[in-house]
């Protein structure tokens, strides 16, 4: 499965894009990377981040309703903060962390294409949240890959 999402990190008020490829091992399991990119962005006065994110996280599926399912999600992060001065942006300070992912999302079926929206928190030195809605689509060939129940 691959998707990309527009993603929102609200506490230093970024705004980016997340792309995924996960691997369905049964109907309800699937696990995989993704990565979020936040360009730089004014976050104070005189003061601007960008942020990126690298992401190996599970889910698991609960159906609620035909096409319509709940997971709850895990994972391990990697985290790169790069902040700079609009003043001199030569003066630039980067940190890197490791931590954990815990989350949930919503996801609705479209035949081959899931609208899903999700939130997940990181559990470490840079802590953050994110808020992520997008698409994933799912393979042609039946099967494969494929968590979405017909």
């Amino acid at each position: 499965m691959i998707g990309i999402a527009p993603t929102v990190a609200p506490t230093n008020s970024l705004i980016g894009g997340n792309a995924r490829l996960y691997y369905g091992t049964d109907p309800r399991f699937c696990f995989g990377p993704e990565i979020s990119s936040f360009p730089y962005q004014k976050t104070a006065d005189q003061f601007e981040e960008r942020l990126f994110e690298a992401n190996l996280n599970a889910h698991y599926l609960f159906e609620l309703a035909h096409r319509f399912e709940l997971y709850p999600l895990t994972g391990i992060n990697y985290t790169v903060e790069t902040g700079r001065s609009t003043v001199d942006p030569e003066d630039e300070e980067e940190h890197t962390a490791t931590g954990i992912n815990y989350g949930a999302g919503l996801h609705y079926s479209f035949g081959r294409v899931l609208v899903f929206g999700e939130f997940k928190s990181v559990i470490g030195e840079l802590s953050d949240e994110f808020f992520t809605f997008g698409t994933v689509i799912l393979p042609k060939k039946p099967g494969a890959a494929s968590h979405h129940k017909k």
